[in-house]
């Protein structure tokens, strides 16, 4: 494995202890994954699809860092979301039918 690629699957690696920490089987389940998608591309050796690989490792570790949250059940349907300094917060658009107090209806 190059040095980028290297650098590149430890990034994953990296990203996927902090966000699945608490969950040995979600972390395990990541890391074959990563290491199988890394295995599948070891013999590629052309510059335009190494860098065409890079550029979607690096935009697929950013997601997963950005909008992927582990949640634990902690009562009847209530769960503790385990945010991060990189978590994405959005405004949640509601539901059709769904009226929510602090939403402005739209025409």
């Amino acid at each position: 494995m190059s040095k980028e690629a290297l650098k590149h699957y430890r990034m994953f690696i990296k990203t996927c202890k902090c966000l699945f920490r608490s969950d040995k089987v979600a972390l395990d389940a990541a890391k074959i994954r990563v290491r199988a998608e890394f295995i599948k591309n070891k013999d590629v050796t052309d510059k335009e699809q190494l860098k065409n690989l890079f550029i979607y490792s690096e935009e697929t570790e950013r997601y997963l860092r950005q909008n992927v949250v582990q949640a634990t059940l902690v009562g009847e349907n209530t769960y503790r979301v385990q945010l991060t300094s990189d978590t994405v917060l959005e405004k949640n658009t509601p539901l059709p039918g769904e009226h929510h107090p602090n939403s402005s209806a739209c025409a």
